[in-house]
């Protein structure tokens, strides 16, 4: 009981401010009007500056070889999930629009905003080093395999190169060159700053998101959609995951990529799946379900998931 207890103390900072972000939606005092420049200020500014701060601020070491096995497992946990995702589309019959992006909504866990507060939480700031080098391989991933499922004629190989893969690869550099030394003290301090301001914006506005979702949110026939993005979302891909840390051949000098896993693991979909399906002209109502259903059942499931990992691997 006590090790629920501590992981929903862990948990609850980054709901509250869901919540927080969709009471002031709903009280008018953050508009929807606001979306779009918070949304590129967050992605272009903030969550460069977080990584980049984070990366090479890092004492720990990461050999080259760590380095790749870490992408290659975020790669192979989203294609993982796209692959779940289309086998369930298939198995229940989707029709083809409903089931393009109920396969990349469902396949997508919500890898930063939501997932970094818990790990910092779980393991401390040290562990989020590794978890932003895990994101490159998620961010190839949904920039290729999930954009060939959403669209196959939409894939470009520009949306490899967005401000957040291109952070984390100057950031490594950076680091091999000689680390936060290098870095003027002025710049650093500016960059550490806007990192700070990342995950609470970013959470905000999801909080708000979810609110507006919520107003045109309507289920599915036979809750199809839904349940079935449970099932994939919070209960088969992270049972595979969960499978992986404990069974799977991770290198002896890499035991914290099972604590990333775990955590990874047990997020709901990623809420920023709703834009990509915007620009894609995917099915908006099919992306809103999903989204929506994962977020309301890891309430339940993601202490859930959190705890197994405590026992399975003692953290």
């Amino acid at each position: 009981m006590g090790s629920l207890i501590d992981i929903l103390t862990y948990v609850a900072p980054p709901v509250l401010l869901l919540l927080l972000g969709a009471a002031l939606r709903r009280a008018g005092w953050f508009r929807a009007e606001a979306d779009a420049s918070v949304s590129v200020l967050t992605v272009r500014i903030l969550y460069p500056c977080f990584f980049f701060y984070h990366i090479v601020g890092s004492k720990e070491q990461m050999a080259p070889s760590s380095l790749m096995v870490n992408v290659g497992a975020g790669f192979t946990c989203i294609f993982v999930g796209f692959l779940v995702a289309w086998l369930t589309s298939r198995l229940t019959r989707m029709e083809t629009k409903v089931a393009s992006s109920f396969t990349f909504c469902s396949g997508i866990f919500n890898y930063g905003y939501f997932a970094f507060p818990v790990a910092i939480a779980l393991f401390g700031e040290e562990i989020l080093s590794k978890f932003i080098v895990f994101n490159l391989g998620v961010e190839i991933a949904i920039w290729t395999v999930g954009i060939f499922f959403l669209s196959s004629s939409g894939f470009r190989i520009s949306r490899l190169f967005n401000p957040p893969a291109l952070s984390i690869l100057l950031a490594l550099l950076v680091r091999n060159l000689g680390g936060d030394a290098i870095v003027p003290g002025f710049l650093w301090e500016v960059v550490e700053m806007l990192g700070l301001c990342s995950i609470p914006v970013g959470l905000l506005l999801i909080g708000g998101s979810i609110s507006d979702l919520s107003k045109d949110f309507r289920f599915s026939d036979g809750y199809k959609i839904e349940i079935s993005s449970i099932l994939v979302r919070l209960v088969v891909v992270p049972s595979l995951m969960v499978l992986y840390a404990l069974f799977g051949p991770i290198p002896e000098d890499m035991p914290w990529l099972r604590q990333v896993l775990v955590v990874q693991a047990a997020m709901p979909a990623g809420i920023f799946a709703l834009v990509v399906v915007r620009i894609y002209e995917g099915d908006r109502a099919t992306a809103m379900r999903a989204i929506m259903a994962s977020m309301l059942g890891c309430l339940l499931t993601l202490p859930l998931w959190l705890v197994l990992g405590r026992h399975l691997f003692g953290f």
